[in-house]
């Protein structure tokens, strides 16, 4: 009985540090998102949720760790509630996000940005910087409008020829769009998994160490 314990301890031990380090792994990648990300757009709110689900779950990670090490009935319940709620929010998120167009709302985000370049200025050159890329579709947008190819649109900002980024900025927004959601459903799909493998060993240790409570009453 208490090698069986001591291996789900370590089980769990070891689940949840993996849980931890996946958590943080999200979260590291949600803020640099939503550094370049702009306020108010579909984009923004779902970088925010996984910055919140990211966190929940490092620190019920910690709980996790926590309650193997004590080996506490309390902590160990706990920790399951904690869990059943993390997996109730996974399953959310994972069927909400393969039921939306995250490419189609990035180019309709980037289209009402584009629709006045004039009073959205700094955040298409955020966007033109951070994407390597110019204009709607090209460098050739600024001209039909008028203007001169700012500098955001070369590498550097150096106003030459060879510096100037070829693509324009809706389809590198699309394509950004299209790594991350593959990036982003790995990694949900992931901590899924080890959730699960998560509650199973943690409800096996609280109905083992349920039982041997009961049996050293009596």
């Amino acid at each position: 009985m208490a090698c069986h314990t001591s291996f789900l301890k370590a089980v769990l031990i070891i689940l949840n540090v993996l849980l931890s380090l996946i958590g943080v792994t999200l979260i590291a990648l949600s803020v640099y998102e939503l550094n370049s990300s702009t306020p108010g757009t579909f984009e923004h709110i779902a970088i925010v949720v996984q910055i919140f689900v990211g966190t929940f779950v490092v620190l019920t990670s910690f709980l996790g760790c926590f309650a193997a090490a004590k080996i506490s009935l309390g902590l160990v319940w706990s920790y399951v509630i904690c869990l059943l709620i993390l997996l109730c929010l996974q399953i959310y998120i994972i069927a909400a996000a393969h039921s939306t167009d995250y490419v189609e709302r990035s180019k309709r985000d980037f289209l009402a940005i584009w629709a006045d370049p004039k009073a959205n200025e700094e955040r298409i050159s955020l966007i033109e910087q951070k994407y390597s890329c110019c204009g709607q579709l090209g460098g050739h947008d600024y001209i039909l409008m008028g203007r001169g190819i700012p500098t955001n649109c070369y590498k550097g900002f150096r106003r030459h020829e060879d510096y100037l980024f070829p693509e324009g900025c809706l389809q590198a927004v699309q394509a950004h769009a299209t790594d991350n959601v593959a990036i982003g459903l790995i990694i949900k799909w992931l901590l899924l998994l080890v959730e699960f493998a998560a509650l199973g060993a943690a409800t096996h240790l609280g109905i083992t160490v349920r039982n041997k409570l009961r049996r050293e009453r009596f």
